[in-house]
């Protein structure tokens, strides 16, 4: 029999809701009889049948507290459960059950499930948004839908998304974020759980694929930004990670700090395997690691493309999570306070990748996208204005405490102050955002953790030599410490396997290839970037980098450059001496490298073209950063990819013999890049002259520890400089050129813009060799005698086990490991200082000749000269000198005696007869301060050097006679010296350098103080200490104020004394 509409309705929504209205039908005995309902439906004379019309009155009967608590099915779960079943049946009339049926007849049926699931969906959309208005019987929506998502077998987990579509078109301009919202937090909490945290459980795989079923949904994705728990206001620092929508997903992880299974069960026995094995167990967890972090990517990338205020709010939340866990990137960090490792990474991970379209491009076409004002234009400026900033400003208070590249904290709030009320004119859109957001990720991320990595591997190496070192020596133990000994050292060896188990699981993430190849392709971004807010013409890299011209006070530098924070290049800086050192591969990668070549027109490479030039650029124009500590590291970088094993170094000067090349594998990226160095057209003219200024400059640092920390810095750019000189003649010409056209004071185009900058450069350079050489030797020389000391004594005398309480044996060591750590860094330091000096006072002697610092160099010359070669210098031979210490006295004593030749004898080619007159008065001058040199000069001083060089064979023939004829010249100069003391003898005071009682030649006016000096004298003290010897008042070289009549009183009264000093002899 044909039934009518209505009773089709009647039956279907019987079904789907599992009510009926009529308890005497006996296929519905089952349902649950709404018995008020049907009778309110007589009462009114209707048909007492489920339609349309009385649908929603129906469920909301059903939803009536007896109602829910009588099926002991909450309301959520009910109506879901009801929305599937109309589902179920709308689809079997679609399908071919449905094509039996008259169209008109199959279509209003649809029609009739359309509206019943709409107020379906509509009062599943209220139970989550307001779940008071129901009864709390039974499983929450969140929950139930929650666990549809976690369920594969589930049968509503295929009709899931559709139920979704379905509320976010109901609720869409209506509360769909108050919708979305416990169910992006039901889904949050349980990834919290131990099952779902942990990356070696399948468990987050489930839950990530939840999170991507939700934002596959363009309206939900569109939602989440809005949602209460996205950003809540309440949420700072660590509870980021767990109290807002997304944080509970980026912290999931495999950093060792997050999941410390990783280390302990994974990585159990990972120190005791081979390189390969653990190669494989961190393949397998990069893979992991991989699909997590992409599926974070798709995840943000949904929000991010919803539209410009979804994409602001999920910047806004970005930028606050950064800067309310600013203290990530300090020394001391209290992980109680801020994000984990992996909570930060992931994020980095995301905008990272997010960033990719505009810094994967080989020409880099959007970098004029990237405004430097930015933090002003946005991260100061809320988002009613344009800006970024939250309604607390912790975004903008973050970005405007950032410390500077060369500006002040006073100058940067002033200029702050000036700019944030001014109209933004601001058009780069999402790419400036992206861009700076995605650095400062990186910085509170992945460079932060890399910072904590090389200390732990520090503190490991420090762990094993301790404990290497009291094995050896247990007598370093107290007594009672002593008899717990393999206790303790158990206890010791243990920790330290704790320690390389977190390394090895560290390496898994900061080593992996794909992920340093990803940020190095973002710093080629960074680094183009700062070259084109420096570069002369502001076009770079469209046009070749123009060198900017040379600033002597910061103040003529662009404002927009001097407000840059600094982490931007400190971290680029610092990413590429962490590849440099730990992943070179990832250097010559041709995913990192990017472009095809300067020379191809197609994009500049990184490693060929970028790298060279970044670290040229910025060492010639040192002023552009403040922090000294930087540019150091710029020589870092230098220092590593122009390495040269010392243990190798076959080019002493005029010494013969030498170690044996070619021994040790370098890595090819050390040869590649000296080729790019060769082939910089800038590094050629301007890298020598740079290096040579920093030298100079690394003096002070402000840093409590500046006086250590300058040695290693010097030692990196000698060793620089003589991978250079030894490489290619191009850059000895280029030294000889720059100490000449200074020298010379050379009109035209210099290095640093001036050419008596340049002369400033050269004599404050050649004090600060001098005085490291004096030092250097000295102190290698003390501590080696220390070493042969204690060595000689436990050779001759039978020690005794130490009695309790007796600590001298205890003392010798400690004294003994204190002597040899020092003596490898200053010994190292000692010979390569050496080095220099011997292979630039053949270059160019002349400067080494002046009068300023003449006297002090041929007395540290010889004070040394009699260390190594005098009646003592048999107290620095010490066991394993040469491999434990790198010490070759044979090499010094050649190159140091190399030193006296170069400066007291002429060097050979054609000059003209001014330049003879000028060598011989240099060379006069050299020699006479070396007799005059009381301390140490002695004629058998010499001979027994000569002695040492001709039986070790370590000079050819002509060298040694040229050392036999400077020695003569010697002996000749001592009758001078006895008339330089009868002139002073004679002099008047007035005549008489205040300082050092010598007789002045070139008198010079002090202004700060009145008095007179000679020229020499002055200028020898100003390059050590600029400031007045007398008041401390400041004072240059170019404040003195010349006295030529004096000069000329003086030689006249000196030429009468000379002849009457002549006539008496």
């Amino acid at each position: 029999m044909r039934i009518t509409h209505e009773q089709w309705q009647d039956d279907a929504f019987s079904n789907i809701l599992s009510v009926t209205l009529d308890n005497s039908n006996p296929k519905r005995s089952s349902r649950y009889y709404l018995q008020h309902v049907a009778e309110e439906l007589r009462s009114e004379n209707a048909s007492v049948l489920i339609t349309t019309a009385t649908f929603e009155r129906v469920l909301v009967a059903r939803l009536d507290e007896s109602a829910v608590a009588a099926s002991g099915t909450g309301v959520s779960e009910y109506l879901i459960n009801s929305w599937r079943m109309a589902q179920t049946v709308a689809s079997n009339l679609r399908g071919a059950k449905g094509k039996a049926l008259d169209p008109a007849v199959r279509e209003a049926r649809i029609q009739a499930l359309i509206k019943a699931q709409a107020l379906l969906v509509s009062y599943i959309g209220l139970s989550l948004q307001i779940p008071d208005m129901f009864s709390q019987t039974g499983r929450p929506g969140q929950t139930a839908i929650v666990d549809i998502l976690l369920t594969d077998d589930n049968p509503m987990a295929e009709l899931l998304p559709e139920l979704l579509s379905q509320l976010a078109t109901r609720f869409a301009g209506d509360g769909l974020p108050e919708v979305i919202a416990p169910i992006i937090n039901e889904l949050a909490l349980r990834s919290l759980l131990r099952a779902n945290r942990s990356l070696l459980q399948p468990g987050f795989r489930s839950i990530l694929a939840a999170l991507d079923i939700l934002t596959a949904n363009r309206a939900i994705a569109a939602a989440i930004p809005f949602m209460p728990i996205f950003d809540p206001e309440d949420c700072n620092g660590r509870r980021m990670q767990t109290g807002t929508a997304l944080g509970p997903f980026l912290a999931l992880s495999a950093f060792p700090a997050s999941d410390e299974t990783i280390a302990s069960v994974y990585y159990s026995d990972a120190p005791q395997r081979s390189h390969q094995d653990c190669e494989s167990l961190h393949m397998n967890l990069r893979t992991t690691v991989q699909f997590l972090q992409s599926a974070l990517f798709e995840v943000v990338n949904r929000l991010v493309r919803s539209g410009a205020d979804e994409r602001a709010q999920t910047l806004q939340f970005s930028l606050r999570v950064l800067a309310t866990n600013a203290l990530r990137s300090g020394m001391q960090v209290d992980f109680t306070r801020v994000v984990d490792d992996g909570f930060a990474d992931n994020l980095a991970s995301v905008w990272l990748r997010l960033s990719e379209p505009f810094t994967n491009d080989a020409m880099l076409k959007r970098l004029n996208r990237i405004d430097p004002d930015w933090v002003t234009l946005r991260a100061m400026r809320t988002l009613a204005n344009g800006g970024l900033d939250d309604e607390h400003n912790y975004i903008s208070t973050y970005w405007q405490e950032l410390t500077r590249v060369n500006a002040d904290k006073e100058l940067v709030d002033a200029y702050l102050k000036s700019k944030v009320n001014l109209p933004s004119d601001s058009t780069g859109g999402f790419i400036p955002d992206c861009f700076f957001t995605t650095a400062a990720a990186l910085h509170l991320g992945p460079i932060s953790t890399i910072a904590r990595y090389i200390e732990m591997l520090k503190r490991i190496a420090r762990f094993k030599d301790e404990i290497n070192r009291i094995e050896r020596m247990p007598e370093l133990l107290s007594p009672m410490h002593r008899a717990g000994l393999p206790m303790l050292m158990q206890r010791w060896k243990d920790q330290l396997l704790n320690m390389e188990r977190e390394k090895c699981a560290m390496d898994a993430q900061l080593l992996d290839p794909r992920r340093l190849s990803s940020m190095l392709v973002f710093y080629r971004f960074v680094i183009c970037f700062l070259l084109r807010q420096v570069d002369k013409s502001g076009e770079f890299p469209q046009q070749p980098f123009s060198m900017p011209p040379e600033s002597s006070d910061s103040s003529q530098i662009a404002e927009k450059w001097r407000m840059l924070p600094e982490f931007i290049i400190e971290d680029a800086i610092e990413f590429i001496v962490f590849v440099t050192t730990y992943a070179p591969d990832t250097l010559i990668d041709s995913a990192s490298q990017v472009g095809q070549g300067a020379d191809s027109g197609l994009g500049l490479r990184t490693f060929d073209d970028i790298l060279p030039l970044f670290a040229v650029a910025f060492l010639a124009r040192p002023k552009y950063i403040r922090n000294p500590y930087l540019k150091a590291k710029l020589v870092d970088i230098l220092h590593m990819l122009t390495y040269r094993d010392p243990r190798e170094d076959d080019d002493y000067v005029d010494t013969l013999g030498g170690n044996i090349p070619g021994t040790l594998r370098l890595h090819p990226s050390i040869q590649q890049f000296q080729g790019n160095l060769d082939n910089n057209a800038l590094a050629r003219v301007y890298l020598v002259p740079a290096l040579l200024r920093f030298y100079v400059d690394i003096e002070q640092t402000g840093s409590s520890s500046q006086f250590y920390d300058k040695f290693n810095i010097r030692y990196y750019i000698a060793r620089i400089l003589r991978a250079l000189w030894s490489r290619a003649p191009r850059y000895v010409e280029v030294t000889r050129s720059f100490f000449m056209q200074a020298n010379a004071g050379a009109a035209g185009a210099t290095t640093t813009g001036s050419t008596r900058r340049d002369q400033r450069v050269i004599e404050e350079f050649v004090a600060r060799l001098m005085t490291d050489t004096t030092y250097l030797l000295d102190e290698s020389l003390s501590k080696l005698a220390i070493i042969r000391d204690i060595e000689k004594r436990r050779q001759q005398e039978q020690v005794p086990e130490p009695m309790p309480g007796d600590e001298s044996q205890n003392d010798e060591a400690s004294r003994l490991q204190e002597a040899e750590r020092m003596a490898r860094s200053y010994v190292s330091l000692a010979h390569e200082t050496v080095h220099m000096l011997a292979f630039l006072s053949r270059l160019v002697p002349r400067p080494f000749q002046a009068g300023e610092v003449v006297g002090r160099l041929a007395a540290m010359l010889n004070y040394n000269l009699q260390q190594l070669a005098g009646p003592k210098c048999s107290s620095l031979k010490v066991q394993d000198m040469q491999q434990k210490y790198m010490f070759n006295p044979r090499v010094l004593l050649s190159e140091l005696t190399s030193v006296y030749v170069h400066l007291g004898l002429a060097s050979a080619g054609p000059k003209s007869a001014e330049e003879r007159e000028e060598e011989e008065e240099a060379i006069g001058r050299f020699t006479l301060s070396v007799v005059e040199d009381d301390r140490s000069y002695s004629v058998s001083l010499f001979e027994k050097a000569y002695g040492i060089l001709e039986q070790r064979s370590l000079k050819s023939a002509q060298s040694l006679e040229r050392l036999r004829e400077f020695a003569q010249r010697c002996q000749e100069a001592k009758v001078d010296s006895r008339l330089m003391e009868y002139l002073e003898s004679q002099a008047p005071d007035e005549y008489l350098d205040p300082l050092l009682a010598s007789l002045i030649t070139n008198p010079v006016r002090l202004p700060t103080s009145d008095n007179v000096m000679d020229l020499a004298v002055i200028k020898g003290q100003l390059l050590s200490d600029p400031r007045d010897p007398f008041n401390r008042a400041p004072l240059t070289v170019d404040m003195l104020e010349p006295l030529p009549d004096m000069k000329r009183e003086i030689s006249e009264w000196r030429e009468r004394k000379i002849q009457e000093y002549r006539a008496n002899q």
